[in-house]
């Protein structure tokens, strides 16, 4: 790997001056379009192409996590909590109706033992899915029916960032950077050559190796095994996209919870510790309007006329889980 690091990352400009998008060109042997007159991808192919980078992403993590990098527990909890929203940005892009393209992907022969390359190639990938989220910004702010999209997708570009920084500290590179995140895509799918190789294990030079595959995604199984980490990590799962709040802020239906054969007592806060302050009968319902993380690490649903009730001592109607956290 020493040729292929000093050759495609870490000689010059290329990668050790920030992967900026002259580097791509220099890299993948793709012509920038940015700045052309170029139609808006529409929202299919918006939340297809989006769905594709997350799937990638979470093979990506979940290879490095179980590689042979020789990272530190910190470092390994970096990329599980990496996969964890990268999984999570995947579900609520298909829970829209998003089909990801592809659902295997090729990858350098190295890339998971060596550092170098697995830092260099993350922040190239990271990178380009801030631009394509700011892309999908640009397109989803032009309209008032998708203004809850822009929105979200500007969380997700928000959080990818977040992960090109970790990976820089992971190789060793100073991880904030830049002033501001490149927007460096007018589309979604100008983001297509920057994953290409990645899609079809043919990439335009040999600078990073041989590709290997394809690398099949992650399992139920293994999502599973990330997932029971969630309390150790101390990631938080509970924090909702903009536009699940807004459908359920806008659909007119209120958010209820029911007690199930038991009394359930109303709480001043969200935590046993708190005073009692009234009682949900069994069988009965109220609406709610908030949601909270308890000190005892549960969620407590806040209910409209004030309290808050534990919600595994209720069952609640859909949309709550949408409700804003408090």
């Amino acid at each position: 790997m020493s040729n292929v690091s000093r050759r495609a990352f870490l000689k010059g400009s290329t990668f050790a001056a920030g992967a900026s998008f002259l580097s791509f060109n220099a890299v993948w042997g793709f012509s920038r379009v940015f700045g052309q007159a170029m139609a808006d991808d529409d929202l299919q192919t918006i939340i297809n192409l989006a769905a594709t980078a997350e799937l990638f992403a979470t093979t990506h993590y979940l290879a490095a996590i179980d590689g042979d990098l020789g990272l530190d527990t910190v470092q390994v909890n970096y990329l599980k909590a990496g996969f964890l929203a990268e999984q999570d940005h995947l579900e609520l892009l298909v829970s829209l109706g998003a089909q990801p393209v592809v659902t295997e992907f090729y990858v350098p022969e190295t890339l998971f033992s060596d550092k170098a390359l697995f830092s260099a190639v993350t922040e190239v990938a990271e990178t380009a899915f801030v631009g394509a989220y700011l892309a999908a910004t640009r397109v989803f702010s032009k309209s008032a029916d998708t203004t809850a999209f822009a929105v979200t997708a500007t969380q997700i570009a928000a959080v990818e960032a977040e992960h090109r920084a970790l990976v820089r500290q992971i190789g060793g590179r100073l991880a904030n950077n830049i002033s501001y995140a490149q927007f460096t895509l007018n589309n979604v799918s100008d983001a297509v050559p920057v994953l290409q190789p990645f899609l079809d294990g043919n990439p335009a030079d040999d600078s990073l190796g041989t590709f290997v595959g394809p690398v099949q995604p992650p399992t139920a199984d293994d999502i599973a095994r990330i997932r029971a980490d969630i309390g150790m990590l101390g990631y938080d799962n509970m924090i909702q996209p903009f536009a699940a709040i807004a459908t359920a802020m806008s659909s007119g239906a209120a958010c209820m919870v029911t007690a199930g054969s038991q009394d359930v007592n109303i709480r001043s806060g969200a935590g046993t510790s708190f005073n009692v302050v009234g009682t949900l009968r069994a069988g009965q319902s109220v609406e709610i309007n908030g949601q909270t993380m308890g000190s005892d690490g549960r969620t407590w649903w806040r209910l409209s006329q004030g309290g808050f009730v534990r919600s595994d001592t209720v069952t609640e109607t859909d949309m709550c889980s949408a409700l804003p956290m408090v």
